[in-house]
């Protein structure tokens, strides 16, 4: 199997020389972790493999129950993550071979410590990184009582195409969401094994921030995962808008048009052409014969999407919720103050015509009462009201849509806004992304900013109260009032904690007018 070396710097873990922790026992076999803290009984097992390689034949196809082995297997080392586009100088290991999970623990070989359970599922655009960031250590999460799991799953082509002769080849007629089946794969797993771990089964919860809260809200609403969770938090929810066309739907229906973007399946043969012509057998063949780094020449960034396929995905997550046809679990959904900053390079408009006309495309003519929420002539007003708009339309309101359908069953919502700026960049604000470190306790700013430390001390203890209980409250915490009512309270995460109240509800209104429909 060909390896391609990704291009993205990573800061590698720095552990001391390895000691084994004692073998578990999983559904396939024996493993071995390591022992990284005696005191605490902190240990990390790395790269267990969840599912049986997908490449070859079982490339674009649900994964397969991993292959048993004799022995005890070695799980020192974190797995490949899958293969992805990136830059010119990073060391972290690509391969087609990248269902493996790691899991973090205080209480390896004790099945009678029930543990609440966290899995992280990693963004990056369904493109992009991988589950073992070095931010996404689960050290403090383990420390505090968590078993942490992180999954690596198929990203890009790989994990998302949908393609009309995958669809016939199918026996449910579908094609797509292959990265989502390995995700529902990770929970099986989990169900199945978090035991030996010192996990409970029966308290998962499921967390991702961006692509991972896509993937968090997908799984919310798919029935093939229901009973696997316990208990969701949603970060930063990316469910519309791609860069260049800043307003454009990245959930789409297998065989359908949505607005101007066509179906997951035409767009699959659009991706395809030239090297791989019509959707017959032959071009099923020729699609399998596809080198992994052929299938990463094709474009620089593949529009990689969610698929409304009537298996995985019944519907847009927005209407599965607003129907409460999701899973019936208590959530947290937030968002971060500033999230277009992120993008702030890509929001460039020489004159106000260019956002008009790049909203106009998928608006319509709805579109006048989305524009006066962006107001701005000057170049500078019309980046702000890029950045502006990418932070509502792109997070905001679908983050609201959540909650939203939160209210049509009977576990609590609890939504959040983290408004700490950049320390090192105030101007910025509080972009995409930011909260990550606070919420894993991976600070590399805390000494220069000891403020930092001390939020992110807070914030882990609301993610780990919710993990316990489904509800973030507990001593010593600022009280985090429920998402309910007239007024819609949310709770700002800053250096002072405090409570809000109907985020962003004018622009939300108005981009819910303008899309109502869209989909039927």
């Amino acid at each position: 199997m060909r390896i391609v070396r990704s291009l993205f710097c990573v800061v590698a873990f720095s552990y001391p020389a390895l000691v084994h922790a004692s073998p578990v026992q999983v559904d396939s076999g024996k493993i071995s972790g390591i022992a990284l803290d005696a005191d605490s009984g902190l240990q990390v097992y790395r790269g267990i493999p969840y599912a049986k390689p997908p490449i070859g034949d079982l490339r674009w196809r649900p994964p397969h129950a991993v292959e048993s082995w004799k022995g005890v297997r070695t799980c020192d080392t974190f797995g490949p993550a899958s293969i992805q586009k990136t830059g010119r100088n990073a060391t972290q290991e690509q391969s087609e071979d990248c269902l493996y999970l790691n899991v973090w623990t205080t209480k390896g070989g004790d099945e009678s410590a029930k543990l609440p359970v966290m899995v992280w599922i990693h963004g990056g655009g369904l493109n992009l990184s991988w589950g073992h960031k070095e931010s996404y250590d689960g050290t403090a999460f383990a420390k505090n009582g968590v078993v942490l799991v992180s999954i690596n799953y198929r990203l890009g082509a790989l994990g998302f195409l949908a393609h009309p002769a995958l669809s016939t080849e199918s026996s449910r007629g579908v094609s797509g969401n292959y990265g989502f089946l390995d995700q529902i794969a990770a929970l099986e797993w989990t169900r199945r094994n978090i035991a030996a771990f010192g996990g409970d089964p029966e308290n998962v919860t499921i967390f991702g921030e961006s692509a991972g809260g896509t993937s968090v809200a997908v799984l919310c609403s798919s029935p093939l995962a229901k009973g696997l969770f316990h208990k969701a938090i949603i970060q930063s929810p990316w469910m519309f808008g791609y860069i260049d066309e800043l307003a454009s739907p990245n959930i789409v229906k297998l065989k359908e048009p949505v607005s101007n973007t066509p179906s997951a399946e035409q767009l699959g043969l659009d991706w395809a052409e030239p090297k791989v012509k019509g959707s017959n057998a032959d071009a099923l063949k020729a699609l399998r014969s596809l080198s992994p780094s052929e299938i990463l020449e094709r474009v620089r960034y593949y529009r990689t999407r969610a698929t409304i396929d009537g298996w995985v995905l019944p519907d847009h997550p927005a209407h599965v919720f607003a129907k409460g046809q999701q899973a019936n679990v208590p959530v947290i959904i937030g968002t971060t103050r500033d999230e277009g900053a992120y993008f702030r390079n890509y929001v460039r408009f020489a004159q106000r015509a260019e956002l008009e006309a790049k909203l106009e495309a998928f608006y319509g003519r709805s579109v006048k009462k989305v524009l006066a929420q962006y107001p701005g002539e000057s170049q500078d007003e019309l980046k702000q009201a890029g950045i502006q708009f990418v932070t509502d339309a792109w997070f905001v309101h679908p983050a609201g849509q959540l909650l939203e359908g939160m209210q049509r069953v009977s576990s609590p919502a609890f939504q959040y806004d983290f408004a700490k700026p950049s320390s090192r960049n105030p101007r910025m604000g509080a972009p995409h992304a930011i909260e990550l470190r606070y919420v894993f306790n991976t600070l590399n700013n805390a000494d220069e900013f000891p403020e930092n430390q001390v939020l992110s001390d807070k914030v882990m203890k609301y993610w780990v109260r919710f993990a316990y209980y489904g509800d973030p409250n507990g001593p010593d915490l600022p009280r985090w009032p429920e998402y309910e009512g007239n007024r819609k309270p949310y709770l700002i995460l800053d250096d002072s904690i405090s409570t809000g109240f109907d985020l962003r509800r004018e622009a939300s209104d108005a981009l819910e007018g303008a899309t109502q429909g869209i989909y039927n």
